[in-house]
């Protein structure tokens, strides 16, 4: 409850703190260059992935699938992306409150966020997707899919770091941009 409450509190802070990066979110220039950073750590472990960035709303901005990506990564992207968008958290923060017992158990398996067989709006509870934030307020997130849970969250998580190094934080491992 407290993980929640503390993103909530940090969702609220960032909308009164009114930034005017916040309240652009994340262009297109922006998608552009953390998707050139997960690209180029991918390439460097030699896992093909598919990377799609998502505005606020879990909107993919940009998609991009590299040679060779497993077919199913096209979905899973999209919807990891949407997930950490609009569950404003980490899909593997996600994954481990949505296990029996925890307080979102059963939230990946209600029927909420069917989608539409582009992966937008399906919940996914492993790691590869990664909220964006600016001024305390979630403006998009990566959702990366091709290689183990392991090598997607450290593909996001090195995409967003140089996102973050570019705005001037860096958040704590979980808790996104």
């Amino acid at each position: 409850m407290q993980r929640i409450e503390m993103a909530l509190a940090a969702e609220l802070a960032g909308r009164a703190v009114g930034s005017a990066f916040a309240a652009t979110g994340l262009s297109l220039a922006d998608a552009c260059a953390v998707a050139e950073r997960a690209e180029n750590r991918a390439r460097q472990m030699a896992v093909p992935v598919c990377i799609c960035i998502a505005d606020a709303e879990g909107r993919p901005v940009l998609f991009h699938r590299m040679e060779g990506s497993l077919p199913a990564s096209t979905k899973l992207a999209v919807a990891k992306a949407w997930t950490a968008a609009a569950y404003r958290m980490g899909t593997d923060e996600l994954g481990q409150l949505a296990q029996p017992g925890g307080m979102l158990f059963g939230v990946g398996h209600t029927g909420s966020g069917a989608g539409n067989g582009s992966g937008e709006g399906q919940v996914v509870l492993f790691g590869g997707g990664i909220p964006c934030r600016a001024g305390g307020a979630v403006i998009g997130a990566i959702g990366i899919s091709g290689g183990t849970v392991a090598e997607d969250m450290k593909i996001a998580r090195h995409a967003i770091d140089g996102f973050s190094a570019r705005r001037g934080t860096v958040p704590k491992e979980g808790t996104g941009l």
